[in-house]
């Protein structure tokens, strides 16, 4: 009889305790990575993606560029526009063009 009661206190010991540990932990499965805490408040990352910058110049017209452009001497106003201005060939391109857009 003492083996009865000593087998059954164990179990009930043993029930109450897994009982217990399921009660107070909720569904934490203690097998899998830990739980990710949240950061605390961050700013948001920025972006540092190339970033584009228009900065207007002054409008540059040299007589030399005009007559260039009314001849028809396009290539060679570019050209002049870069010396003058320091600009790149898309930049003096699209400013010889509208010259010559505006002498029409």
């Amino acid at each position: 009889m003492s083996g009865f009661l000593l087998f059954a206190l164990g179990f009930l010991c043993g029930a109450s305790l897994v009982l217990a540990l399921r009660k107070g932990s909720g569904t934490r499965d203690l097998t899998g990575p830990p739980p990710r805490v949240p950061s605390p408040s961050r700013p948001p990352p920025i972006d540092t993606g190339p970033v584009t910058v228009q900065v207007r110049t002054e409008a540059h017209t040299d007589d030399q560029i005009l007559d260039m452009v009314r001849r028809g001497d396009k290539i060679q106003a570019i050209k002049r526009m870069r010396e003058l201005t320091g600009m790149g060939l898309a930049e003096s391109k699209d400013a010889v063009e509208a010259i010559e857009r505006t002498l029409r």
